[in-house]
């Protein structure tokens, strides 16, 4: 965590979750900021959604990354060719290294 601080860098996590699981999740994870997309809003206007690729069988988002700079600007995008699979701390950092500066 403190290597993202060192870099300014802020990592937000859109969920399909709603508030109140939203909330827990943020309690559980203070050093990232979750945003609650219960309806889907953002992870529809960006083409996150995997239908029945939860472990319910229900719709997940796909694992995505984006780099945004202070102006908006994307710098950088990875979406994982697997609902589960993620990018390490150690390969964001490198991307934030690489296209941040």
């Amino acid at each position: 965590h403190d290597d993202f601080a060192k870099r300014n860098a802020h990592v937000f996590v859109a969920s399909l979750e709603g508030i109140d699981d939203a909330s827990k999740t943020q309690t559980q994870f203070p050093h990232l900021i979750v945003l609650a997309d219960a309806k889907r809003t953002l992870s529809e206007a960006a083409g996150l959604i995997h239908a029945h690729a939860g472990p319910d069988g229900g719709d997940a988002d796909a694992p995505t990354t984006i780099l945004v700079d202070r102006h908006g600007t994307v710098r950088w995008l990875y979406r994982s060719p697997q609902v589960l699979a993620r990018l390490s701390p150690d390969d964001v950092l490198r991307e934030i290294d690489r296209n941040m500066r």
